[in-house]
């Protein structure tokens, strides 16, 4: 018998993944009309689910979309662009090195094509022709890290639009990609990966690769690979419903150039056995959710390595186990043993539970949302109403903050790798600027002190992504993914948004350049159409 069935756990009644190809999974895709042929003409020809789940159910687009257009103009002015061979100087810096807990005062580190070439104490010789940036007085470290990130594009935008009146496929409230990948970087966040993904992903992967787009480092994972009833969009999602099935989705995931494939909660035990099988012999890595018919412990054993949040461990748990540490404990030492990667997600938690009315609203980000966020988020938004009334889903919001950051505590401590990542654009959790609170969580709340979380977002992260040694350090060598800070995050983790310059590569962005972007982004926001929500009916 394959292991992972054998493997597969006994559920009570409350928790056993649904065997039925449901029409509406949830509320939000009762308000979208996800699953309604009057809503998306390519789902009413693709045909409504219903009956019994096919072995695999995918209306995933395959082309990209009419987004994915390089428009220098968006983004004209705002980096410096360092000649090849040219170097780049940060001068007198304060320097967090990622390597140990070292710490360098006065030093200059000296970048030339992309790559750290030197660092040696402030008077030492520099090369003639330098761009030099003062950093006296400032923190150097390497960029930070968003390895749980969904850019808003075309497809989400899909999906949610039909929750918006007179809201056509969306792209009218989708930030131009160029745009959105300039905020990232002006974050400070040099690498993302991307957790369910489309062609339109990948192109934005490929171009920041190839030089023809500024961004990020990005590594991207397939869409979702879900079971009945599927909890996303179909257009984001390979519905699963047998081993064979399973098979065909990590065929055509690792076909299509995906980094990794994303499990989801509800793919069933043989949709799941037949996806790891095709991953590890094709040598694709698995990072996403925990299938609720396959159990943490099993998929830990089976080797998926990695769990794409900390509240996984507990999430679909509604009796004692839920709160159980010594349960919590097995898990993480089993976690550690394993080698299995971990997203701490933290920040998403948190908001569960504002979405479930069981804590205050708290978006400390709030300004930088986009205009359709702002919207399906407000305090008196329909989409939270139905969350917050549906008795189905009260147990999802029960402590899931409180023994996340517990979780969180526990894996770090059994020496689990815990990636920061956010989530965004979740609840109230905007790209970018959402890390920065995430790091917060995870020293306040969940047992880290920064240079742990730091490091986590650094060098971790390079690791995780099977880099070089030095990368994702301040090192000779290392990739000159850089962020010059006013003040000192080792003394006050929140001095990381306080970023006074960031360097991808060859591009230098300055404070001025970080003001003017965000203002364009804001402008963009502004010009989009206003957006009204509206209550689709079944049909």
């Amino acid at each position: 018998m394959n292991p992972i069935l054998a493997a597969t756990p006994t559920l009570s009644e409350g928790t056993r993944a649904p065997q039925r190809w449901s029409r509406w999974c949830c509320p939000l895709h009762f308000m979208s009309g996800a699953f309604s042929p009057d809503r998306s003409p390519r789902l009413a020809a693709a045909g409504a689910p219903s009956g019994p789940p096919p072995s695999l159910a995918d209306i995933t687009p395959k082309e990209r979309s009419s987004l994915c257009r390089a428009d220098a103009s968006l983004t004209a002015g705002l980096y410096e662009k360092i000649d090849r061979d040219r170097a780049l100087v940060f001068r007198n810096a304060r320097v967090i090195t990622m390597l140990g807990t070292d710490v360098l005062t006065a030093h200059d580190v000296v970048v030339r094509n992309a790559r750290i070439e030197a660092v040696q104490p402030t008077g030492s010789s520099l090369p003639a022709d330098a761009v030099v940036v003062d950093a006296t007085g400032r923190t150097l470290m390497p960029g930070l890290s968003d390895i749980h990130a969904h850019p808003m594009v075309a497809g989400w935008a899909q999906a949610f639009a039909g929750m918006v009146r007179d809201g056509g496929d969306g792209s009218q409230l989708v930030l131009p990609y160029e745009l959105q990948l300039f905020e990232l970087l002006a974050c400070g966040i040099t690498r993302i990966e991307v957790m369910a993904g489309c062609p339109d992903a990948l192109w934005m992967r490929d171009g920041v690769k190839s030089g023809t787009l500024v961004g990020p480092t990005m590594t991207v994972g397939s869409p979702i690979v879900d079971g009945a009833p599927i909890i996303h969009s179909p257009l984001m999602t390979y519905g699963v419903g047998d081993l064979e099935g399973g098979r065909r989705a990590g065929e055509q995931l690792a076909d299509m150039g995906f980094d990794f494939a994303k499990p989801y909660s509800n793919l069933p035990a043989e949709g799941y056995e037949g996806l790891m099988e095709v991953c590890q012999r094709r040598g694709v890595r698995v990072m996403g959710h925990v299938p609720i018919a396959v159990g943490v412990e099993a998929a830990i054993r089976r080797g998926q390595q990695g769990i794409a949040h900390v509240a996984e461990l507990f999430y679909n748990e509604r009796g004692p186990e839920r709160r159980d540490a010594a349960r919590r404990e097995r898990l993480v030492r089993l976690m550690a043993e394993h080698g299995t990667w971990l997203h701490g997600t933290a920040a998403v938690s948190h908001r569960i539970e504002v979405i479930g009315g069981r804590l205050p609203m708290d978006a400390p980000d709030w300004d930088h949302m986009s205009t359709l966020h702002k919207a399906l988020l407000a305090p008196d938004s329909p989409l939270l109403a139905m969350y917050r009334n549906n008795p189905d889903k009260q147990y999802l919001y029960d402590e899931t903050y409180a023994l996340s950051c517990q979780s969180i505590a526990a894996a770090h401590r059994a020496g689990v790798r815990v990636l920061t990542g956010t989530d965004y654009p979740n609840p109230t959790l905007v790209a970018g600027h959402s890390l920065h609170e995430e790091l917060v969580r995870l020293t306040q709340h969940c047992g880290l002190v920064p240079h742990e979380a730091l490091h986590n977002s650094t060098r971790l992260a390079a690791q995780y992504h099977g880099e070089g040694a030095a990368d994702g350090t301040v090192s000779v060598g290392g990739r000159a993914d850089l962020l010059l800070l006013d003040a000192d995050p080792l003394q006050d983790i929140h001095a990381t948004r306080r970023i006074q310059s960031v360097l991808a590569g060859q591009h230098l962005l300055r404070e001025p350049a970080l003001r003017d972007g965000f203002a364009r982004i804001k402008a963009a926001y502004a010009a989009m159409p206003p957006v009204v929500l509206q209550m689709p009916k079944l049909t």
